[in-house]
């Protein structure tokens, strides 16, 4: 994928097109630390939108005794650490960093914001399953997460399966999407392990904080899909799409940030207009959302019309 940083000025040319920003998450496909203009973007955005809540997530490499104050300085609301394994080894040989500088990190963050009295930001793990990571995740990930006194809660997510992220896997990536059998431990340990259904708990209590708990929470996600009723994701470029899971920027970008952001919203209401419908816009093709959406649309459309023809003529 493209190597680049978004440009503050882009950003800012969004920010002045849209009104009613309640949630923003500054966040791409790299690391958001390593932006030299991110907290300039923060700045920005409280600027237009001043109670706007800012979430992100990062690996947790970066959190140095600078970038803590300004965290807590700018309010960040919400940060997730992503993590895979939180057993050392495994850790660098997946991310080629070390472990140990992330748990101090988290630490020294923890600690700063509590000698501060703060409540923000609520710090926990998102957590992506690797297939051979799954083992961790019923003990491992859950104690981590307690030893380091972490409150925002854990988000679980299996290595992304679908074309759009497969086709920029290389094979050792490809051979870690998690098969059948390791997306029924996925789900054995959701139900089973206490230690990890308390830390879920965690987010589940707070899920009026960050931008993916307020975008989910926004709408009822059988019947419509949250990021096009409530979202809008700006890529490095400054294309506009549907979602954060559209990789091709290219060729399902809506407009532009430069077209403007009421050219992207045509895109967004046609394209609601298609699931409504029971169709799947081309995007959203590999989307369980979405799958999900057209199919009861259709269903819905099939249960009207029994009942019309059912009624007295």
């Amino acid at each position: 994928m493209p190597q680049q940083d978004i440009e503050p000025e882009r950003f800012a040319r969004l920010l002045e097109q849209i009104e009613g920003l309640k949630a923003l998450e500054l966040q791409g496909e790299g690391e958001p630390l390593m932006h030299p203009g991110f907290f300039q973007m923060v700045d920005l955005a409280r600027q237009h939108f001043p109670a706007v809540e800012i979430s992100m997530i990062t690996n947790g490499s970066l959190f140095t005794a600078e970038n803590i104050n300004r965290i807590l300085d700018h309010g960040i609301a919400r940060i997730f650490v992503s993590v895979e394994s939180v057993k050392d080894g495994e850790f660098q040989r997946i991310r080629g960093g070390k472990l140990d500088k992330v748990r101090r990190g988290i630490r020294a963050l923890l600690q700063a914001r509590n000698e501060r009295g703060l409540k923000h930001p609520l710090i926990g793990l998102s957590v992506t399953a690797l297939k051979s990571t799954v083992p961790e995740l019923a003990t491992g990930i859950p104690a981590f997460y307690r030893e380091l006194q972490m409150d925002g809660g854990i988000n679980i997510q299996a290595l992304q399966a679908s074309p759009q992220y497969a086709r920029i896997y290389d094979e050792e990536m490809r051979s870690q999407i998690p098969d059948q059998q390791a997306n029924r431990d996925i789900h054995k340990a959701i139900s089973s392990s206490t230690a990890l259904q308390s830390a879920l708990e965690d987010r589940a209590k707070l899920a009026h904080v960050g931008f993916y708990e307020q975008l989910f929470g926004s709408v009822d996600t059988r019947f419509n899909c949250p990021w096009l009723s409530n979202g809008l994701y700006m890529a490095t470029g400054g294309e506009l799409v549907p979602c954060c899971h559209v990789k091709d920027y290219q060729k399902h970008a809506m407009a532009t940030a430069d077209e403007g952001a009421a050219a992207a919203e045509v895109q967004r209401a046609s394209m609601r207009k298609q699931l409504a419908s029971g169709e799947i816009p081309q995007p959203c093709s590999e989307c369980p959302i979405g799958i999900k959406v057209a199919r009861n649309s259709r269903k819905m459309k099939a249960l009207l019309k029994s009942r019309l023809n059912r009624q007295p003529g």
